[in-house]
């Protein structure tokens, strides 16, 4: 008898890791990405052109996660260690969107002070306020760049802020094009009409993983029961013969 309690438990159990495994696969091949193929893709703050951030690393994938008509809605970096995820616009135009993107999506790469100091600012201006202040050889997340006023600025993640550092003042970006070349790049497509009217986003996943594992666990505990339920005292004796 205890060997079919374990089978049917071990049955229950593997089907709920089916399921699951089914739901995560589901919903990575929701999730949509577009490749920066031009030089100067910048990202915005809203869905215009009037608040520029930085321009994107050429090569390199962005995730979308919503559209509007002439932009996507877009996340940078993974929200690795030093590299906080970051979200905002880019024109639709100036990218490609991609089926099949391969790491690393975005680089992570840190610059150092190599100054005295090194003030991260609000805004890429020289009146700009100063959010914080690195000192001689800290080291800063690099997102982008921009040049306002003729000054090369680095936007940067240090010390829980994102701010604007002048280039002069740490070392520059080493980022190498990314591993799969531009022309022989994953198979790109634009996205499908069904998917531009209702773009797909993983906020209902966790609900869904949580009500099948209820189901799953319910199905086990049913039928574990079953088996030492009074009027089973015939299936028990024949189990016990077996054994």
């Amino acid at each position: 008898m205890f060997k079919k309690i374990v089978l049917a438990v071990a049955t229950a159990l593997s089907v709920a890791l089916c399921v699951l495994s089914a739901v995560n696969v589901a919903k990575a091949e929701s999730t949509r990405w577009a490749r920066i193929t031009e030089e100067d893709v910048y990202l915005f703050a809203t869905d215009s052109d009037k608040q520029r951030c930085f321009a994107l690393e050429k090569s390199y994938y962005v995730e979308i996660l919503d559209e509007t008509d002439n932009m996507y809605f877009v996340a940078v970096m993974q929200n690795e260690k030093d590299f906080p995820r970051i979200t905002g616009y880019v024109f639709k135009s100036q990218v490609t969107p991609s089926l099949s993107p391969v790491a690393p999506y975005y680089p992570a790469v840190k610059l150092t002070v190599t100054g005295g100091s090194a003030p991260i600012k609000l805004s890429p201006l020289a009146s700009a306020e100063t959010l914080l202040t690195a000192t001689n050889s800290q080291q800063l997340s690099y997102y982008g760049k921009t040049i306002y006023g003729g000054t090369l600025y680095y936007y940067v993640w240090y010390g829980g802020c994102f701010g604007y550092v002048e280039a002069t003042a740490v070392t520059a970006p080493a980022i190498a094009l990314h591993p799969t070349p531009l022309q022989s790049a994953a198979v790109t497509a634009p996205p499908s009409d069904s998917q531009t009217q209702t773009p797909q986003t993983d906020k209902g996943a966790p609900a869904s993983e949580i009500l099948l594992t209820v189901f799953v666990v319910v199905l086990a505990a049913g039928l574990t029961l079953a088996l030492f339920l009074p009027g089973n005292t015939r299936k028990k004796k024949v189990f016990e013969q077996d054994i």
